[in-house]
C-alpha cells in the first residue's frame, strides 16, 4: 500500500482545478493507497465555502464526504485559515499545523500538488 497525499492550494474560485483534485483523490483509493488530501493556502476556501453550487461546483461536499467515507485523511493548514480569517469558520475536518503536515508529506511515497 503506498501513501499518497494530494496537496490543494489553488482557490476554488473561477477554475474546476479543485474539484477535479478531489476527484482525482477518490479515484487513487481504488488502487488500495492510503489517501491524504492536504488543503493549504488559497486551497482551504475549499473545505470552508458554505455554499459550492454559488460558485458552479455543487459537487465539491459530495466529493469530500465520499473521501471521508472512505477513510481518507483530509487535513487544512492551520497557518493558512489564519491568514485568511476563517480559523473561527468551524471547519469539519482535521486542522493542523504546518510543521505536522511537513511530516505527513515526508512521510508519503507519492506527493501529487494542484
Amino acid at each position: 500500500m503506498k501513501k499518497v497525499t494530494t496537496v490543494i492550494r489553488r482557490s476554488p474560485f473561477n477554475s474546476i482545478v479543485a474539484s477535479d483534485a478531489l476527484r482525482m483523490s477518490m479515484g487513487l483509493t481504488l488502487t488500495n493507497n492510503k489517501v491524504t488530501v492536504v488543503f493549504v493556502e488559497d486551497g482551504v476556501y475549499l473545505p470552508v465555502f458554505p455554499a459550492p453550487e454559488v460558485i458552479g461546483y455543487p459537487d465539491i461536499k459530495r466529493h469530500i464526504e465520499t473521501l471521508k467515507e472512505l477513510g481518507c485523511e483530509l487535513v487544512v493548514e492551520k497557518e493558512s485559515m489564519e491568514k485568511r480569517g476563517l480559523l473561527d469558520r468551524g471547519v469539519a475536518l482535521d486542522v493542523k499545523s504546518r510543521k505536522e503536515i511537513d511530516r505527513i508529506i515526508e512521510g508519503s511515497d507519492r506527493v501529487i500538488g494542484f
